[in-house]
């Protein structure tokens, strides 16, 4: 490659350019002599050679920050992996050092480890962009808006490598894709950072030296360069949630068509001395023309024999979609797959979260959806208004629908947290449908105690609603979980906030402190036999009876929003003995926030705690 260097340090700019540009004693009214200098300060030469040193510089911070976000995964994996199932013991890891070594991991760790250091991505793409800027003369600002340039194609890679849903970054890092995608935006818009220095520097040089219309007119680079800023100024403008949720279908479309208009104007834009930089482009090019193969691949074979889907309405605007699939027979809690129901939508797919997991529900897919515009508002309508969500919980099969719809099914992705049922306790916090991220972490921990002697002792499951009636959602799947926590003798807590329903406020006022039933049981601090007698001595009830014949189960509802700092306060306080704790949250920005500020705030005031936080409406 022309004008690279072979050495491992930066090149020195005073080195390099050795004969500063200066107008001094030049006729700068004359045509020939404006060309002759707009020649000269375009002359990239040595110029590239610092900036590509850059470049590459950036993507040695990169590859550092993935390699060390992998080690932690490894260490944190292997903490989960080393802890002794079948066996009634505190869940710590076996060897002492690897337990020093996942301490000290969850100390230096963010509050989340699918947190990433996005805000931090733009002072390290500074930093490079202005050290060592010590060109003289009027070639000053031209390298500082070269390199910016340099710094902008390089960042292309990434940005594809954090889009992508087959993710090589999320594999080894176990980074979830929504926290990916965030870093995905955070690099856009790094990117348009740079493009702008890039376009600014140059543009109030070439006007201050009198040469702007003579390069506008002489050079292709600035007409292609502009279009490719404005393709860049509109994926980050149209990749704002409040643009990005009015129609999201729409949206994904759009999306893919700007990004082909940049790469294409990107390609016209780079010069000809310069050439060599497109394998900034190639390289994401083939990383997505890869992904897209693999995809369509999984896509045909999970679509070969189609699922069917069943739509159920059920309160607070929500549709319960039930797949019943033949192809689709493994996945972890917390993955997601893009649903597409062509009945509504040709073309169109909706990411949604399995709320079930293999073992539940006779092995169909369960998603709650809520109706907002297109794809979603469309299937709401053509919901059946008549309830079956105590039919498809498990273990019951579910009843002969009158009515399906064809269901394709791309997926599954995610599910990169820990294993919950390694920890002590597990404290399961969501907002609204978020709970179909909480719910299989739970009936996952529920299932695996029918074969194995678990870790978890203690199983807190916080849900707010609007509306009490939401509750009915997942209270077959509650019941039942709760059914198989007792028989372990796991103790099972059930918390549900209500926020945004008069009348529950109402009866909450007149019960004078009794608890709303959710289904057919309300257990607030108490023990009750399968006979219904009622001991609020759970340990001694539990002695005296057989395991499955005791439910150790509290459940309360109540007005207003979760306390977070107390809840999560007394969860780490309540159970030192349990050994660790683990923590998953999924909802609004707020609730997800406010976790990972509470966690942050209790690190090293007592038991550790492992945090997964997944958000949506970014």
């Amino acid at each position: 490659m022309p004008g690279m260097t072979m050495t491992g340090s930066a090149p020195s700019s005073t080195t390099i350019i050795s004969d500063p540009l200066s107008t001094a004693g030049l006729n700068m009214g004359n045509g020939s002599v404006q060309m002759d200098f707009l020649t000269a300060l375009l002359d990239d030469t040595e110029l590239q050679v610092i900036s590509n040193f850059y470049a590459r510089s950036f993507w040695f911070g990169t590859i550092v920050v993935i390699g060390i976000a992998t080690l932690l995964n490894l260490f944190l994996r292997s903490a989960a992996s080393n802890v002794k199932i079948d066996q009634d013991v505190a869940p710590y890891p076996r060897s002492h050092v690897m337990r020093a070594i996942i301490s000290i991991s969850r100390k230096i760790s963010p509050p989340s480890r699918n947190c990433s250091p996005s805000v931090d991505l733009p002072s390290f793409v500074l930093a490079l962009e202005f050290v060592e800027q010590e060109i003289p003369g009027e070639q000053h600002n031209q390298a500082i808006g070269v390199r910016a340039g340099w710094l902008t194609i390089t960042q292309l890679p990434l940005l594809i490598l954090l889009s992508v849903k087959v993710n090589f970054i999320g594999l080894v890092t176990g980074v979830s894709y929504e926290r990916l995608n965030v870093v995905h935006r955070w690099v856009a818009r790094t990117m348009f950072l740079t493009a702008t220095l890039h376009m600014g520097y140059q543009q109030v040089l070439w006007n201050q030296l009198g040469l702007l219309q003579l390069e506008w007119n002489t050079d292709t680079c600035p007409p292609t360069g502009i279009k490719a800023y404005a393709f860049l100024a509109w994926l980050n403008l149209s990749n704002l949630a409040p643009i990005r949720n009015l129609w999201y279908e729409f949206f994904v479309i759009q999306h893919i068509l700007t990004f082909f208009g940049f790469i294409i104007c990107i390609m016209l834009h780079l010069p000809s001395t310069a050439l060599y930089s497109r394998v900034y482009i190639w390289i994401p090019i083939g990383i997505y023309l890869l992904e897209r193969t693999l995809r369509t691949l999984r896509y045909v074979y999970n679509n070969i024999r189609p699922g069917r889907a069943t739509l159920l309405h059920l309160p607070g605007g929500v549709t319960k979609i039930v797949v019943t699939t033949r192809q689709l027979k493994s996945w972890t809690p917390g993955s997601f797959v893009l649903l597409s129901l062509p009945r509504f939508g040709i073309g169109q797919s909706h990411p949604a979260t399995i709320a079930s997991i293999p073992t539940s529900h006779e092995g169909q897919l369960v998603f709650f959806l809520r109706a907002h515009h297109g794809f979603t508002s469309r299937i709401h309508a053509n919901a059946s208004t008549v309830s079956l969500h105590k039919a498809t919980a498990f273990p019951e099969p579910p009843p002969a629908p009158k009515s399906t719809h064809l269901a394709l099914i791309d997926g599954p992705y995610g599910g990169k947290q820990l294993d919950f049922a390694s920890f002590g306790s597990v404290l399961l916090i969501s907002g609204s449908t978020g709970v179909t991220f909480t719910l299989p972490i739970l009936l996952d921990i529920a299932f695996r105690t029918q074969k194995h002697k678990l870790p978890v002792k203690e199983v807190t499951f916080i849900w707010t609603i609007k509306t009490s009636d939401c509750a009915t959602w997942i209270d077959s799947e509650l019941e039942n979980a709760s059914d198989e926590l007792a028989k372990a003798g796991i103790v099972f807590t059930i918390k549900i906030f209500v926020t945004a329903d008069e009348e529950f406020v109402e009866t909450a006022k007149s019960s004078a402190g009794s608890s709303p039933s959710i289904g057919a049981k309300t257990l607030v601090g108490e023990t009750e036999t399968q006979d219904g007698d009622k001991v609020v001595e759970g340990e001694k009830l539990r002695d005296e009876l057989p395991a499955h014949s005791a439910r150790r189960l509290e459940l309360s509802m109540q007005t207003g929003r979760p306390n977070l700092n107390s809840i999560i306060a007394e969860a780490q306080k309540k159970g030192q003995e349990h050994g660790e704790m683990g923590v998953a949250v999924c909802g609004p920005v707020g609730l997800t926030a406010e976790t990972r500020r509470v966690v942050t705030r209790l690190k090293g005031k007592g038991r550790e705690i492992y945090l997964h936080a997944e958000s949506f409406g970014w």
